[in-house]
């Protein structure tokens, strides 16, 4: 029988955090995990978010040594029969059924919450996960806005917790050996980094607002988001194209280029000024957000340069999904499958392949580093700055003016509109509080 997240659960949950909120975090919150320092201990993991994403962190999870997926949750429940029987095939126990990620939180005997719910969830399950003294990989981007990402770091700080960001890229062996030569000087000094975000998606239409289908808890899955009428166009997956819940393309793809070009940049954070063109050129449909962008992030002695576009049948630099950096003797061009330098005069020089599963390697790295206390490759810090780009670069486009940013106040200057929009207001019981 699906537990379909009821009245206890949920008020045992929010009265806890109401009491963190209110300065008892320490009592509340004791560490779930102080047992790992035994390795051999089993992790017990729920996952938030079943389609897609995962679902593939459900299968991968339940094939884990010494991991088991204790829960699955969703708001649409007629999802969890078909991947709790598949978990239980991979493990040989079937997982808790619930509608709601909080009642996860509210088990003591689950160690860590998997987060592959919409944005606008990420930021809220990631919080009060850490609040209940849980582990968290949590799917990209960061949060839904740069306030979010902001509290999301100060509460694995706070509360001590291993939070892995879902860019898997930090786990590629191959990037990993580009990054090193981007460094060694072998190009020069690097002058601008290109991310390129290159594909052809598809129209969604238009669609009419419809009844709830049967199964689904739309209010729960509407969370913080405001309240609206079901639209199946604002439901799964194209829940992306809206700012309600989404972070459009850049915050849904392009924030792995965005990482790889930060990282090979020297890790740089944030940029003293953010500007961005482009607009919803090719599709006719129901999308907020635009198919078409180029965001340009000004640091002290560098650019970083976004492209998007997202009606493309062809590949730029021989890439779909990638990477170039422009150094002084040469550049380097790289995606999922390998790298490539060319020097002066496009003369070929060292590559290099693929040879990793990043995924798994990601998802083992989360597992060991709970076992260890050390920080995660993709620790969430590193996931706020890229994701902290996605979002500025966003509001430069919704505001459609270049924006300066206090990188020691982490705040625009000069331009109260957009520094308005690095958070959002949250539909109650949904909030999060100002302090954490």
């Amino acid at each position: 029988m699906v537990d379909s997240g009821g009245t206890i659960g949920r008020r045992s949950f929010l009265s806890r955090t109401a009491r963190v909120s209110g300065g008892l975090a320490a009592a509340v919150a004791a560490p779930s995990l102080l047992r790992s320092a035994d390795r051999n201990e089993t992790i017990r993991v729920a996952v938030a978010g079943i389609r897609g994403r995962g679902r593939n962190h459900v299968d991968g999870f339940s094939t884990e040594d010494r991991c088991e997926v204790a829960a699955i949750c969703d708001p649409d429940t007629r999802l969890l029969d078909g991947v709790a029987s598949s978990a239980t095939g991979r493990q040989g126990k079937a997982p808790a059924k619930m509608a709601d990620l909080r009642r996860a939180l509210d088990d003591r005997t689950i160690d860590a919450l998997i987060i592959a719910t919409p944005d606008h969830w990420h930021g809220p399950a990631t919080i009060w996960a850490c609040q209940a003294g849980k582990d968290v990989y949590v799917e990209k981007p960061a949060a839904h806005n740069f306030r979010e990402a902001r509290l999301m770091v100060e509460a694995a700080r706070k509360y001590d917790r291993i939070v892995q960001h879902g860019t898997q890229s930090r786990s590629a062996v191959h990037i990993h050996k580009a990054v090193e030569l981007l460094r060694s000087g072998d190009l020069g000094r690097i002058i601008q980094a290109k991310a390129i975000n290159s594909q052809k998606r598809a129209n969604i239409g238009k669609k009419k607002d419809a009844p709830v289908p049967p199964g689904v808890d739309y209010d729960l899955w509407l969370g913080p988001a405001p309240k609206r009428p079901f639209n199946p166009n604002r439901f799964h997956y194209n829940w992306h194209w809206f700012w309600d819940y989404g972070t459009g393309d850049m915050g849904n793809d392009g924030v792995h280029q965005i990482d790889i070009a930060r990282w090979g940049l020297g890790d740089l954070p944030f940029p003293n000024a953010v500007s961005c063109g482009g607009g919803k050129y090719h599709f006719d449909d129901d999308q907020e957000t635009p198919d078409t962008q180029t965001v340009v992030f000004e640091y002290d002695d560098t650019t970083l340069v976004y492209e998007m576009r997202l009606w493309t049948p062809y590949r730029e630099h021989g890439v779909e999904n990638g990477n170039v950096f422009y150094g002084e003797k040469g550049y380097m061009v790289f995606d999922n499958h390998g790298w490539r330098v060319f020097w002066k005069g496009s003369e070929a020089g060292p590559s290099g392949g693929h040879v990793n599963d990043r995924g798994a390697d990601h998802r083992k790295n989360f597992l060991e580093c709970m076992r260890t206390r050390k920080r995660p490759i993709a620790d969430i810090e590193v996931g706020f700055h890229s994701s902290a780009l996605c979002h500025l670069g966003n509001i430069a486009y919704r505001v459609g003016r270049r924006l300066r940013f206090d990188r020691k106040k982490l705040e625009i200057v000069g331009d109260r509109e957009a520094h308005e929009m690095l958070g959002r207001e949250y539909r109650k019981p949904y909030e999060i509080a100002e302090v954490i």
